[in-house]
C-alpha cells in the first residue's frame, strides 16, 4: 500500500482556493525568508539576496512545479522521470542497503544534478540541459564489506527512459529498473558485476513506501521512498536485508539536518529527521521527527522531542546518544566507517555518511520496554551535515 502525504482538505479545494492558499503560503514564506536573511553574516546575506533576485527568471518552471504536485504522481512516475528544475532546484536518487546477516556490510549509491553550477568534492559540475533523455550529474557509490570500498566519486551521465534510470561514468554503471512493487539494481565495473539485487515489497505492506511533499511558497520538496527488502549478490557474496531507495526533488537551499535510519536484526527500524538552521553557532530546529517500526507487532510508533547528542572518539570516530519524550527512547550508536562530501556554490555545505553500530537501546511502547535483547543488534547510518548550500 502506498501512503501519500497531503492534507485531506486539499482534495476538495477548487483551483481558485488552491491559488489563494499558495499565495498565502508565499506571503508567509517571504516574511520568514526576510527574517532569516537579516540574521545572516553580511557576506552570506549579499550572496543570498543576489540569488533570490534571480528567481524571477524561473517563474514559469516554479508555476509548473506547483501545478504538478496536485496531480499526485505515483512512485514510478517520480523515480523514472526528470524534473524541469527551476532556480535552486536539485534532483537526486539515493539508495542504502543494510544487511541482515549480523555483519556490518552496507552499500550506498547516490547520483543527481542541480539547476545551477556547483562544485562537489572539488570537481566542478556544470548545469546541463536534458538531451535525448540524458544529462550530466554527479555519481557516488561506496560500500563496507569488512573494509571500506570506494567504487566511484566523480562526474556521471544520468539517463531516464522506459521505467529505467541509469547512471554511468568511467568507473561504474548502475541500472535501476522495474515497476512497483518489484525492482532490480544492477551495478557493474568494466563489465564485471559489483552488485545485483532484487528489490521487493516487504511482508508488511502497510510500511513499504511513501510519496511526500512539502512546499512553503516557492520552496519545498517532493520525494518518493521505498522501504523494501532485497536479496542478491555484493562482490560475489550473498547479500540480503533492508533497503531504502529514494528519489528527491528539492527547490531551495540546503540547510543542516540530523538524520539516521537503523535496522535491527528482527526487522524493526528506527528513523529520525531533524532539520535545523545554524545562526551564530546556535541551532534552531525547523522540524522534529522520530518513528519506530516494531517488526513483532507490525505497528509504527511516532515520538516527539527527539534529541541528538554527539561525542567525538579517537581516530575521527564518534558516538551519538539519542533520546525522545523524556526517556521513552534511549539509544547509543558508535561509528565504524564514514564517507565525506563537500558542496560549494557561494556557500559551503558539508555532508558526512557515518556507518554505525547500536551499542545500547531501550524504547518504551504502550507500557512495555523493548531492548536489544528483543530486537537483536542494530546497524545503520547517521548523517552529519553543516553549513549552507544553494
Amino acid at each position: 500500500m502506498t501512503a501519500i502525504s497531503n492534507d485531506k482538505e486539499n482534495k476538495n479545494k477548487t483551483l481558485e482556493e488552491r491559488i489563494i492558499s499558495e499565495k498565502n503560503k508565499l506571503f508567509l514564506f517571504i516574511k520568514e525568508r526576510n527574517e532569516y536573511i537579516r540574521s545572516l553574516p553580511e557576506t552570506e546575506k549579499k550572496a543570498f539576496i543576489t540569488s533570490i533576485q534571480k528567481i524571477k527568471e524561473s517563474k514559469g518552471k516554479i508555476e509548473r512545479l506547483l501545478v504538478k504536485k496536485e496531480l499526485k504522481r505515483g512512485i514510478d512516475d517520480l523515480i523514472f522521470s526528470f524534473e524541469d528544475l527551476p532556480l535552486f532546484g536539485k534532483e537526486y536518487w539515493f539508495m542504502k542497503f543494510t544487511t541482515d546477516d549480523g555483519s556490518r556490510r552496507q552499500f550506498f549509491l547516490t547520483f543527481g544534478r542541480s539547476a545551477g553550477d556547483t562544485e562537489v568534492n572539488g570537481r566542478y559540475v556544470e548545469n546541463s540541459k536534458i538531451t535525448n533523455d540524458k544529462t550530466d550529474g554527479y555519481f557516488v557509490s561506496w560500500a563496507y564489506d569488512e573494509m571500506k570500498i570506494k567504487l566511484t566519486d566523480d562526474l556521471g551521465v544520468i539517463e531516464v527512459k522506459d521505467d529505467r534510470v541509469t547512471c554511468s561514468n568511467k568507473d561504474l554503471k548502475a541500472d535501476f529498473y522495474g515497476s512497483f512493487p518489484k525492482y532490480v539494481l544492477d551495478i557493474s565495473s568494466n563489465g564485471k558485476k559489483v552488485c545485483c539485487v532484487d528489490i521487493r515489497e516487504p511482508e508488511d505492506n502497510n510500511y513499504n513506501s511513501e510519496v511526500a511533499e512539502n512546499f512553503r511558497g516557492l520552496f519545498g520538496y517532493r520525494l518518493a521512498s521505498l522501504y523494501f527488502d532485497f536479496e542478491g549478490l555484493l562482490f560475489d557474496k550473498n547479500f540480503s536485508g533492508k533497503c531504502y531507495a529514494q528519489k528527491v526533488i528539492v527547490i531551495g537551499p540546503f540547510i543542516p539536518w540530523k538524520w539516521s535510519r537503523i535496522i535491527f536484526m528482527n526487522g524493526s527500524i528506527l528513523t529520525y529527521y531533524i532539520p535545523n538552521i545554524e545562526i551564530g553557532g546556535l541551532e534552531y530546529e525547523i522540524r522534529n521527527f522520530m518513528e519506530f517500526y516494531d517488526a513483532e507487532t507490525r505497528k509504527l510508533h511516532r515520538f516527539k522531542k527527539a534529541k541528538v547528542h554527539e561525542y567525538p572518539l579517537g581516530k575521527g570516530d564518534k558516538r551519538w546518544v539519542i533520546t525522545a519524550e523524556e526517556g521513552k527512547v534511549f539509544m547509543v550508536m558508535k561509528s565504524y566507517c564514514k564517507e565525506s562530501f563537500s558542496f560549494m556554490n557561494n556557500f559551503n555545505f558539508s555532508y558526512i555518511e557515518n556507518l554505525v553500530d547500536v551499542v545500547d537501546f531501550q524504547i518504551e511502547i504502550e507500557g512495555k520496554f523493548i531492548t536489544l535483547k528483543e530486537t537483536g543488534s542494530g546497524l545503520g547510518m547517521v548523517e552529519d551535515t553543516s553549513g549552507f548550500g544553494i
